[in-house]
């Protein structure tokens, strides 16, 4: 799959999906949604998942169901799905606030105060590193892109 990015200066960035069938799903966007969707990018290629939202998106679901709070209600979230997401807000402020003293145990608390019937998921230190490292890479990547041009990543899912 190939995540493209489209830097615009004026009107929203495009955010579109090329799947692996040659279909697209796209949406326009913020800068927050950006680095959020890096964000998931670093975790979800490092940590070699295949259901999250990368993988949700690559089997066919539409990006704007995101957006519409019904169909958001109605999909389907795998465990994978709910780490990333989770880890993917974490990452983010870690970005901006600094690192976490415990992340392992930020994302505990996290998964205790959301009541979810899943266990959290534990990171190795190197593990956590990579993801760390690579969304920087990804962000500032992305803050010198020029305006108009459009940032392409690659993720392949049987890696």
């Amino acid at each position: 799959m190939e995540l493209r990015i489209t830097k615009n200066k004026d009107k929203s960035h495009i955010i579109s999906y090329l799947r692996d069938n040659g279909s697209e799903t796209w949406m326009k966007s913020d800068d927050f949604f950006v680095v959020h969707d890096l964000s998931h990018f670093a975790i979800e290629k490092t940590l070699h998942c295949t259901t999250a939202f990368m993988g949700m998106l690559n089997n066919g679901m539409d990006v704007k169901d995101f957006e519409n709070r019904e169909k958001r209600m109605q999909i389907q979230v795998t465990d994978e799905a709910v780490y990333a997401e989770n880890m993917a807000n974490l990452f983010l402020m870690e970005t901006a606030q600094g690192k976490l003293e415990d992340f392992n145990e930020t994302v505990r608390q996290s998964f205790k105060k959301m009541n979810k019937t899943i266990s959290s998921p534990v990171l190795k230190d190197e593990e956590i590193s990579a993801v760390r490292n690579y969304l920087i890479e990804l962000i500032s990547e992305w803050r010198t892109l020029p305006f108009g041009k459009t940032m392409t990543l690659i993720y392949n899912f049987n890696k």
